[in-house]
């Protein structure tokens, strides 16, 4: 395409993004010099940037604005509400997602992603020459996580204000996945994240072509119960939690497989009254140690 005519559509937003937007397509990101301009009719343009989730009162004009588009209708969904609904999820007058209306080539997370990622995004789907700009210091993008120090405790789950993170148990395995789709990059997760498993990434998210495919992950293998069998806990919590008593007590280490033992027990055979007899036992000794 020589020409690139770009129409920008709103269907539900709180307007973070169209700002955004609006910025990528102003004059220092020079994309006049690539033929990419922005019209005020979508019977004019050629690629379709949408922000915010679609409404019952969007949802027709979102379909009917795309049909008005010029071959090869080209559609962006830009920020976590068009790729997820994020804080409108579930609400009563959200209908559905974009890509369920209209086909989809290109998103770009992020609440609300950078111009540049949006930019970036106009030139990869696009196919024109990538531009390089420098990311400034300090800037906070999508979590990383680090599989090596990640013990999938949850507490970056049960702090997540969008429901960007899921603790998924499969058999005797633990997945910590982060959904860049839902993320807006708040720093919870890395604030309480108590092994630093988690980091902002110093870089901005890249568009992609599957929304539920972007995120980072990490799986851990989970503990069975050496009394009765029952998955209870993952390993590497677990491991995590008997290193800091002895890190904190050099004076336990002569205990350290009793400890080992006694951790190793799940929540009901715990309450049992002879490993309560045992763990009082344990404790009694350790207190004269300490």
């Amino acid at each position: 395409m020589r020409q690139v005519n770009v129409y920008r559509l709103d269907v539900g937003s709180c307007n973070g993004c169209d700002i955004e937007v609006f910025s990528a397509l102003a004059t220092r990101f020079r994309l006049e010099e690539l033929g990419i301009k922005l019209v005020g009719d979508p019977s004019e343009a050629n690629v379709l940037i949408i922000t915010g989730v679609p409404t019952v009162k969007t949802r027709g004009m979102l379909r009917e604005v795309y049909e008005k588009l010029r071959p090869p209708k080209l559609a962006i969904a830009v920020g976590a509400c068009a790729l997820s609904g994020e804080a409108f999820e579930g609400s009563y007058s959200v209908d559905g997602m974009v890509d369920e209306i209209i086909h989809v080539n290109a998103y770009v997370p992020g609440c609300p992603p950078s111009p540049h990622a949006i930019v970036g995004a106009l030139i990869d789907i696009l196919k024109l020459e990538p531009k390089a700009w420098e990311v400034p210091s300090g800037f906070k993008g999508m979590p990383n996580i680090d599989a090596e120090k990640c013990t999938g405790c949850g507490a970056c789950a049960q702090v997540c204000p969008t429901g960007a993170i899921e603790m998924v148990d499969e058999g005797c395995e633990r997945r910590v996945w982060f959904k860049y789709e839902k993320c807006i990059s708040c720093a919870l997760c890395e604030e309480v994240c108590p092994e630093e498993a988690v980091r902002l990434a110093g870089e901005r998210p890249g568009a992609t072509g599957d929304r539920k495919a972007i995120g980072t992950s990490a799986k851990m293998e989970l503990r069975r119960c050496a009394a009765c069998g029952n998955i209870f806990a993952p390993a590497p919590q677990l491991r995590r939690t008997l290193n800091r008593i002895l890190e904190n007590e050099k004076k336990f280490l002569e205990y350290q497989d009793l400890i080992a033992q006694a951790m190793d027990l799940c929540k009901n055979c715990r309450s049992l009254p002879e490993n309560i007899r045992k763990a009082k036992g344990l404790l009694f000794k350790l207190d004269l140690t300490a």
